[in-house]
C-alpha cells in the first residue's frame, strides 16, 4: 500500500509539473483519495486489534510467570516469552507501517491543496 501511495504522489508530480490539472485529474485524486482513506481505517483498526491482543498475551505471559516460578517450570515460560517477543516484534512492524501510510496520505492532501 505503501508503494501504490508513493506511485500515485510521482504520478501527480509529473502530472502538474505537465500543466494537465483540471477537473479531471482532481476527480481521480478525489477517488484514489478516498480510497486510500479507506485502507488506513481498515488498517488502523486491525494493528489496534493486533497491539490489544498482544498486551492481552504478554499479561498472561505475566500471570503464567507467576505460576511457573512457583513450580519451577522454565521451559514453558520460555517458549511463551518467545512468542511475546514474536507479537511485539509484529505490532512494532505494523505501527512502522502504519505511520508511513498515514504520513503518505497526509501528504496527498498537500497535493488536493495543488489541484483546487
Amino acid at each position: 500500500m505503501v508503494n501504490e501511495i508513493k506511485k500515485y504522489q510521482e504520478f501527480l508530480e509529473r502530472e502538474l509539473k505537465r500543466g494537465k490539472g483540471g477537473e479531471k485529474l482532481f476527480r481521480l485524486h478525489q477517488e484514489k483519495v478516498s480510497e486510500f482513506q479507506h485502507e488506513r481505517l481498515i488498517h488502523l483498526i486491525i494493528m489496534l486489534f493486533f497491539i490489544f491482543f498482544t498486551i492481552v498475551f504478554l499479561g498472561v505471559t505475566v500471570g503464567l510467570f507467576a505460576v511457573l516460578a512457583v513450580k519451577g517450570n522454565e521451559v514453558l515460560f520460555v517458549s511463551v516469552g518467545g512468542v511475546d517477543l514474536i507479537l511485539i516484534a509484529l505490532s512494532v512492524a505494523y505501527v512502522r507501517h502504519y505511520y508511513y501510510l498515514e504520513n503518505g496520505i497526509q501528504k496527498l492532501y498537500r497535493f488536493t491543496e495543488k489541484l483546487n
